[in-house]
Order: C-alpha cells, then sequence, then structure tokens
C-alpha cells in the first residue's frame, strides 16, 4: 500500500477556504473542526447534538483568531432540505463552497440478528396499524449512507457555483471528503447495518473519482479508520491498549481529512488510518486487477466499460497539467482540465489494441499515444 503523509505546510492553503461539513461535535469529526479553524479555514458544520455542536462553535470562536470561523447548526442529516440550507449558510456568507466533508455517522444498532431474538413470531411481528414491523436498521443505514449520497450531490451544486464576487481559488483544487471506517473495505462480523453502509461510503466515493473531476473539477477521497480512541470504540478499548494494538487519536485521523481535502494529488483514495499512519488502499486493488479479476477477465471488463460509453479519455500535455478530452462526448470533443494532475496514475497496462496501449486508471481508459513524457504517463501517479 503507498503511504499518505500529512503536510502541515500544504494544509495552509486551507486558509480562508469554505468548508461545509455533516458531523463535528465531537471525536473525529470535532477534531477535524478544530484543525481546520486553527488553518484559518471558515468552517460550516451541522450535527444533532445540539449542546455538544454549540459548545464547539462557542470553544473555537473565542479562541486565538486563525482568521478562520466557525458556524454550527443543529442537523439531522436524514433531512434533505436541513443539508441544503447549511451549504446555503455558507454559500450566502461566502459565494463558494470549496470543501466538503461527511462525517456524521452513528454506530450498530445491537440485537437485530442475535439468535435469541430471531425467529418466526419476531418476522412475523407486526405494528398496531397491521403494518410489518419497520427494519430497525433503517435509520442508520440512511445516516450512514442514503445522506452521504445526498450530500454529495448537494456539494457539487454548490462547488460548481461560485459567485462574481467571492474570494478567487486561485490553483486551489476543491475537495470532497468522505468518512468511511475499516468496516467500509473488509469484513466486519455482525455489523449488520454499518459495514453494509460503510462500504456504500467506498462504493459512493468510486463512482464520484472518475466523475466528478471531469464533469465538476472537484476530487473525491475517503477516510478509513481504524480503531480510534472515541466514545464509539466503547467497551474494547481497555482490552485494545492491553494488545498494544495500533490506536488512532481523533487528531491523527483529522490530519488525513485535512490531507485529502487539500493535497491535488490525492483523488479516488481510501485512505486506512491505523496508529496515526495513513495508506491508500485503493492502490493496491487497481495495481492488481489482472491477478483479482483474471487478465483475460480484467481485458474484457475495461473493453466493457468503453462499450458503455464510460470516459473513454485520450491526453496531451500543457504547461506541466495533463488536458483530457472524452471521447464519449457526442461532439468528441468535450475537454476537461484536471488541475495539478501532472501525471497519469497507471495501474497496469491491460491491452494492445488497433495500436493503441490502454491502461487502467481507476474507471477510465487512456489512450496513451501522446509523446510527450510516455514512460512516466505509463508508471506514474497523479502528482
Amino acid at each position: 500500500m503507498a503511504e499518505i503523509h500529512y503536510s502541515q505546510s500544504t494544509a495552509q492553503a486551507l486558509k480562508g477556504k469554505v468548508v461545509v461539513m455533516t458531523g463535528g461535535s465531537q471525536g473525529i469529526g470535532g477534531a477535524t473542526v478544530a484543525l481546520l479553524h486553527s488553518l484559518g479555514s471558515h468552517v460550516y458544520f451541522g450535527d444533532w447534538d445540539d449542546t455538544k455542536g454549540r459548545k464547539v462553535e462557542q470553544d473555537l470562536s473565542s479562541a486565538t483568531s486563525s482568521g478562520g470561523s466557525v458556524y454550527f447548526q443543529k442537523l439531522d442529516v436524514r433531512d434533505y432540505n436541513a443539508q441544503v440550507a447549511l451549504f446555503d449558510e455558507a454559500y450566502n456568507r461566502h459565494g463558494k463552497v470549496d470543501v466538503a466533508i461527511s462525517c456524521a455517522a452513528i454506530g450498530e444498532p445491537g440485537g437485530w440478528f442475535e439468535p435469541e431474538d430471531l425467529n418466526l413470531e419476531s418476522v412475523r411481528r407486526t405494528d398496531t396499524e397491521g403494518e410489518k414491523e419497520p427494519v430497525p436498521v433503517k435509520d442508520h443505514i440512511d445516516i450512514n449512507l442514503t445522506s452521504v449520497v445526498a450530500f454529495c450531490r448537494i456539494a457539487l451544486a454548490y462547488m460548481k457555483s461560485n459567485k462574481p464576487d467571492a474570494q478567487p481559488n486561485g490553483d486551489f483544487s476543491k475537495s470532497i471528503v468522505l468518512v468511511s471506517s475499516i468496516a467500509g473495505i473488509t469484513e466486519a462480523p455482525g455489523l449488520f447495518a454499518y459495514s453494509p453502509a460503510k462500504h456504500g461510503v467506498i462504493g459512493l466515493m468510486r463512482a464520484l473519482r472518475p466523475w466528478a473531476p471531469l464533469k465538476y473539477g472537484v476530487r473525491a477521497n475517503a477516510i478509513c479508520p481504524w480503531a480510534t480512541d472515541t466514545q464509539i470504540l466503547g467497551g474494547v478499548r481497555k482490552k485494545w491498549v492491553e494488545e498494544k494494538m495500533p490506536l488512532n487519536t481523533p487528531e491523527d485521523v483529522a490530519r488525513f481529512i485535512v490531507q485529502c481535502a487539500v493535497d491535488k494529488a490525492l483523488n479516488g483514495t481510501a485512505v486506512f488510518v491505523s496508529g496515526g499512519r495513513g495508506f491508500d488502499t485503493e492502490e493496491g486493488i487497481n495495481r492488481t486487477l489482472p491477478q483479482w479479476m483474471g487478465e483475460q477477465n480484467s481485458v474484457e471488463f475495461l473493453r466493457g466499460q468503453e462499450v458503455l460509453g464510460l470516459a473513454v479519455l485520450s491526453h496531451t500535455w500543457h504547461d506541466g497539467e495533463a488536458t483530457f478530452q472524452d471521447f464519449t462526448s457526442p461532439d468528441r470533443a468535450a475537454t476537461c482540465r484536471l488541475p495539478g494532475f501532472r501525471k497519469i496514475q497507471v495501474a497496469c497496462e491491460l491491452a494492445l489494441r488497433d495500436d493503441v496501449r490502454y491502461a487502467w486508471v481507476d474507471t477510465c481508459c487512456i489512450d496513451k499515444t501522446s509523446s510527450a513524457e510516455p514512460t512516466e504517463a505509463i508508471q506514474g501517479y497523479i502528482v
């Protein structure tokens, strides 16, 4: 796995930037709000816990000024209109949104699959109105996944709509950061609501990563923390520490959220955070595609992506940056710049067809016919 490092100097680019965030009253979210504020960002965050959220807002607002600001709004992320209102608050005050971070989540509800409670009587139980018993985990999945899909849709609309009088961004690369979990990239026995939802967050990031940069100029990344010293760790903390297992602080995870938010080189990563260190798990998945899918299957899969019209792109080089042409557009001439992306991330070269070499990049085929830096185009990362 490729290790990712937090850069304090890179993070300084967040000074004056406008950040909208769900979650933020405590734990990882609270640490992220505090770090962003210390960097001079204008942070607009919503959380269900009104008391703790107001306290975060008051404490940071009265702290030594960093040039940033903090605004809190009580928020139920299941309420689409309430999410829009949070973005509206930031947009109306600053004329833009630069970074969107989805951090709101809740833990696993207990008992739904427990053998002592799962029987024919319990699954047939109806309420007083004659309807089937509601799925007890629905709210958890709505909070941990459905609301995140809505959040991303809303975020992209606001992030593409700068007001004319908004502060210029220069070469700052806008981004979405989604907080998933180790339970979103590995098996998690017994987490029947939490793990499917967090896997869904990774799927959402993968859907965004080839799409959002091309259509909106917005990067997308995910964070997958392992054991972190928050209230969710609960009763296992003591044994975890006794066994000397890696343990993140909320501040550790916050640093990687910020790095993904600010670093132009990062798009489509799923950063596994363990013991304060971060590793991109997607790099290994992409690099080993022919091994786990099979070489012939992987070639056919790429061809299928092309048949479906999914982002068949050619690239040229201009001013040290990659310019892409989307050959699936009706006029075959739609171009899009990816600011700061100077090389093409290629996991493996898979096919040679019609004298054109294709390489797998997330969900894109890249036509490597450009004579400029062909070796780097085959072997490099997006940096």
